[in-house]
């Protein structure tokens, strides 16, 4: 059966591309026969001279001529919009023997493909129009050619393998096909295959395909399993319609091919996938799969060997970086919008460009060689990549850009050609097995290939940008060398020389000269072989001098001054990294110390006077001047450094007893949190963990912050810092906020719940913190201390004792006592290591405060380095509407006619860095009068409110129908940064004692408790009146602690007609109270 169809017909293997001889003509019969179709057909791509002659050995590339006159390569022939009647195969015989047929456009005839042409050996045919084909070309065997393309819109449906006999390349393409593998046995010529399909089939027959690309067709019906049965050294899938393809085909163990590349949507995994087990060398690309990723992660997690592409696909992060693997990485239009986060693999190259990046280049990336071109990246690019604006375009990576073109497309604030490197910092090592040399150092660049070295035969990446091994040519070459010359090419043109040995580092002076009064010159050997990297100084007598340049045999430094140099023995110290050499020099304008000991001092006790020649008295330098000798002291007659003590350690005084004075808290869920305190400047292996987790990652670290993401979690915990070898742990400083907090007691059902802050608001008539208490209306007073109304009937004292620092409140019948027992330092495991009694030895001094209502007292707390002071402030509150005050981030009103103490500590120094402090707050009731009246009852004590995770924590102690309470704010002040402490209590039968668990803090801490003494709402004016109206009032005492808090209480007892209310406080009218 025949029918109209369009057809490509390609027989191709590989095109043999021969640069044709413009001088050339073709022979007669050549030019005849092709000049006769070209006619026939009247093809317009060839044009003619005046004289009516083609040279079609001029037409590039359609023609390939050799020089004899023939053709050789490739015949193109196109045919135009006036090309008529049928091509037949016999029409080209006469052309001779050549390669390539290119045919566009043209009808051939039915039984084209039926023999082969014997003249060629690949035809590629691009459109042919109303070509006349029997179905059955795809069922019957091909002609021996190399190769064979067709690109069809309606061909038959099913292919044989069996017809692909003899064929080197198969294609199809614009039809669909069935395929039937009817092989008996192997089909070993077939090295590439291209097809449309509606199934998939077993193609252990293929055994030899070097490339085999399938599109799954809109008629597939197939089984991917069979995808196992695939053995090539390219795979390329490609997915029409919409159908998605199955996560198996990009996730398989042990892959029977080294590349596969995926076009199209691929099946949504439920967890990572771990494809670690590859042993092979494999690369995967993968096109337009927007489905394939795990809420926005990369799903798979490669071993190194295998090189990932993704384009067109949706990833939110890239994060682990770890997962894949060290080989090339490319994520083009995927990624974003997030940050990019830190580089913790070896790949060789890394290029995300044209995603939605933002955020800043962490240093990290310095280890790779990486592209960002297109993102919405900001800030500063690493030196380590801005060194090298200037610099070409990889030698090594065909097609990456250049340094400068990989940063384009961003909001980085250094993209300039222009910056100068000032971090260049190589250093070298030679192998002791002389394999070659060892180039590491900071920002040395990416490109080994152009440092000049003598005898250098190729070079290894260790690690991209900081470290290569350069192999040498002769074995040992370097092995009598003590310096190497190597010159770098970027990122200026330098030549440097490099010491090779460490036995030939420790710095040789040959001579010094002072220029001017401040300006120091140094010739010698080994003064600055690593540009900076290591630590560097020149130090006469201790001074620093600054660098105006250096280089590996001159130095050139300036003193700020030299007035306190002697002229004589004078020590000039020059340090290069941790090797150090002394001298003694001459201090004099124009005077040159170039006089060598013997053997530079090396067999005597002494360092060499360089102005004499002798070997002067011993001087022991210490490692590091005991780091600049702002940490230790250095002990030069044994070079043993004495570290401050509690602050430093180390051989070199460089490791700090690091602590946390106040930390941030987070909600249960976990996030970012800052731990403030002592840190120091070295953090080798630092870890942070909070309770038993990690606090992952570490987002920022200095002398003084550290900044982590805090795991999820509940309750109080320890925090843990490691660095050093040192580690530290604060007990119970970190808090875990709850987004819900209960109030006390539910509010009594009198008032509503403040869920965020745990904090009742009592409905109107009710008070106290749980609300259980009634105010009375009746016109008896406001709890502002400013009822008028007078009663003789035992009346109520307060007084301030100025010895002890206690606050009594007492009437005829009950006394209430409030005071600080005392200040201890708690050590890790919570034992008492000094105690401090706080009741006496207070000072009152009415000198300092101009202010009626404020009055302060002092105490120094003996045995204390630093001498410790404790100092308390005491307010009346005045003002009518009561006074608003803000603590740790708190505000509250202190009522009018409250008492408001403030307490601080100072200057408190620790016997050790993991030791706190505690408060010890005594709030004791006694009975005065043992005569019983109505109101008499025994002592309660309810502490069931202390809870560190509400805002507050509360307390109370009730005798004879009048209630003392308390209440403490969970946080401190520590360092002038508020942070969260705790707080226990332990009672007796008419007291408590109330801890209050301080931070490590060095200045002062600052806490904030508050008092209210109410009348119980069973209190009765008059025992023999039964009838009288039940009422309460408070009167609140505000304590904030500055350091170590303090508390006041103010008792105010009300009666029906009349109260008295003493608040003893001026100078004047403080009374003594002297305990019996």
């Amino acid at each position: 059966m025949n029918k109209s169809i369009v057809l490509l017909v390609s027989i191709f293997f590989i095109i043999i591309s021969i640069p044709s001889n413009l001088s050339v003509l073709l022979k007669s019969p050549v030019y005849e026969c092709l000049k006769g179709i070209v006619t026939q057909y009247e093809i317009d791509t060839f044009s003619k001279d005046a004289s009516g002659f083609y040279n079609f050995c001029n037409v590039v590339p359609l023609i390939d001529c050799d020089d004899n006159g023939y053709l050789n390569g490739t015949v193109t022939l196109i045919a135009s919009n006036k090309t008529q009647g049928i091509l037949d195969p016999t029409q080209f015989t006469c052309l001779g023997n050549f390669v390539t047929l290119d045919l566009t456009g043209f009808e051939i005839t039915k039984t084209f493909f039926q023999a082969k042409l014997s003249c060629i050996s690949i035809i590629y045919r691009k459109i042919i129009m109303n070509l006349l084909i029997d179905e059955s070309v795809l069922l019957t065997p091909m002609p021996q050619y190399q190769s064979i393309e067709i690109i069809e819109t309606d061909l038959g449906p099913d292919l044989k393998l069996s017809s692909l006999q003899g064929l080197t390349a198969f294609k199809i393409s614009g039809s669909s096909v069935k395929l039937e593998n009817d092989l008996i046995g192997p089909l070993n010529s077939l090295a590439v295959l291209e097809l449309e399909i509606c199934n998939f089939i077993d193609f252990t027959n293929l055994p030899k395909l070097v490339e085999l690309n399938l599109t799954i067709s809109s008629c597939f019906l197939g089984n991917f399993d069979l995808i196992n049965t695939i053995t090539s050294f390219q795979l390329f899938i490609s997915s029409e319609n919409g159908i998605v393809i199955p996560l198996s085909v990009v996730s398989q163990t042990s892959p029977k091919y080294s590349y596969i590349t995926v076009k199209g949507d691929v099946e949504r995994p439920t967890s990572v996938i771990d494809l670690r087990s590859i042993k092979s060398q494999h690369t995967l690309s993968i096109f337009g799969a927007h489905s394939l990723n795990i809420d926005g992660r990369f799903p798979f997690i490669y071993p190194s060997n295998v090189e990932v592409k993704f384009y067109n696909c949706n990833i939110s992060s890239v994060q682990p970086f770890s997962q894949f693997g060290k080989e090339n990485l490319f994520i083009y239009n995927s990624i974003g919008p997030g940050p990019l986060g830190v580089y913790n693999s070896t790949n060789y190259l890394v290029d995300f460009s044209n995603n939605n990046i933002t955020s800043t280049i962490d240093p990290s990336w310095c280890g790779t060689q990486i592209s960002l071109t297109n993102n919405q990246m900001e800030g500063e690019i690493p030196s380590c990549f801005s060194c090298y604006f200037n610099a070409p375009a990889s030698g090594s990576f065909a097609g990456f850009p250049s340094m400068y073109d990989r940063f384009l497309g961003n909001n980085f604030k250094n993209l300039n050609r222009n910056l100068k490197c000032t971090t260049f910092a190589p250093r070298v090592d030679v192998y002791s097995d002389t394999r070659g040399i060892l180039i590491y150092g900071n920002d040395i660049g990416y490109e080994p290939s152009n440092w000049k070295i003598e005898a250098s035969s190729g070079q290894l990446t260790i690690v991209y940008g900081k470290k290569y091994l350069i192999y040498t040519v002769t074995p040992n070459m370097y092995a009598n060398s003590d310096r190497i010359d190597i010159e770098f090419s970027q990122p200026i043109s330098q030549v440097i020389t490099f010491p090779t040995r460490d036995n030939y580092t420790f710095p040789i002076v040959l001579s010094t000269i002072f220029q001017t009064p401040t300006t120091l010159s140094i010739n010698g050997e080994f003064l600055s072989s690593y540009m900076g990297y290591s630590y560097q100084s020149i130090k006469v007598n201790g001074v620093p001098c600054d660098f105006d340049s250096t280089s590996f045999a001159h130095v050139n430094c300036t003193f700020s001054n030299t007035n306190d140099f002697a002229i004589d023995l004078n020590v000039l110290q020059i340090t290069v990294g941790n090797l150090t050499s002394n001298y003694y020099i001459k201090i004099q304008p124009g005077f040159l110390n170039n006089i060598q000991c013997p053997n530079n001092c090396n067999d005597t006790i002494g360092i060499c006077n360089l102005s004499t020649g002798v070997c002067e008295v011993p001087y022991y330098q210490c490692l590091n001047n005991c780091t600049n000798s702002n940490q230790g002291i250095c002990d030069s007659s044994n070079g043993i450094c004495s570290c401050e003590i509690g602050k430093w350690f180390g051989n070199d005084c460089s490791s700090a007893y690091h602590y946390i004075s106040s930390s941030d808290s987070t909600t249960i869920n976990g996030g970012e949190i800052s731990l403030y305190g002592f840190f120091g400047t070295k953090h080798t292996d630092l870890s942070v963990k909070i309770g038993d987790q990690p606090c992952l990652p570490i987002i920022f670290n200095s002398s003084s912050v550290i900044k982590c993401n805090a795991p999820k979690g509940s309750g109080i915990k320890n925090v843990t810092i490691t660095q050093n070898d040192y580690t530290y742990v604060g007990n119970n400083i970190f808090k875990y906020i709850n987004p819900t907090i209960e109030c006390p007691n539910k509010c009594s059902n009198n008032g509503n719940c403040n869920t965020t802050t745990g904090i009742c608001k009592c409905f109107s008539g009710f008070t106290l913190y749980d609300c259980s208490a009634v105010i009375n209306t009746n016109g008896v007073g406001n709890g502002n201390g400013n009822n008028n109304n007078n009663n003789n009937n035992a009346g109520v004292n307060t007084t301030i004792d100025t010895g002890s620092g206690s606050t009594n409140i007492l009437d005829n019948q009950t006394k209430f006592q409030i005071y600080f027992k005392s200040l201890k330092e708690i050590d890790f495991n919570n034992n008492v290591v000094k105690e401090y009694p706080l009741l006496k030895n207070w000072s009152f001094n009415n000198t300092e405060s101009k202010e009626s209502n404020i009055y302060e007292f002092k105490q120094f707390i003996n045995g204390t380095l630093n001498g410790c002071i404790v100092k308390t402030i005491i307010e009346e509150i005045k003002d009518e509407k009561g006074k608003q005050f803000t603590f740790a981030n708190t505000s509250f009103i202190v009522d009018s006619g409250s008492i408001k103490f403030t307490i601080s500590i100072t200057n408190y120094t620790y016997q050790s860095t993991l030791n706190t402090l505690q408060l010890d707050l005594i709030s004791a009731v006694d009975q005065i009068n043992k005569n019983e009246d109505c109101n008499t009852k025994n002592t309660e004590i309810d502490t069931t409110n202390i809870n560190d995770q509400s805002t507050f924590s509360y307390i109370k102690i009730s005798k004879n129908n009048k209630i003392l309470a308390g209440r403490f704010i969970n946080k401190v002040i520590s360092d002038s940064r508020p942070t969260f402490f705790s707080t226990t209590s332990k009672t007796d039968s008419n007291s408590i004692i109330i801890t209050l668990n301080l931070p490590h803090c060095i200045n002062e801490c600052v806490v904030d408790p508050d008092f209210s003494v109410l009348v119980d709402s069973d209190f009765k004016n008059q025992c023999d009146d039964s009838n009288s109206k039940k009422w309460i009032l408070p009167v609140a005492i505000v304590v904030p602690v500055v350091v170590v808090s303090i508390i006041v209480v103010v008792l105010v007892t009300l009666y029906k007609k009349s109260t008295t209310i003493k608040v003893i406080l001026h100078a004047t009218k403080l009374k003594k109270f002297n305990k019996n």
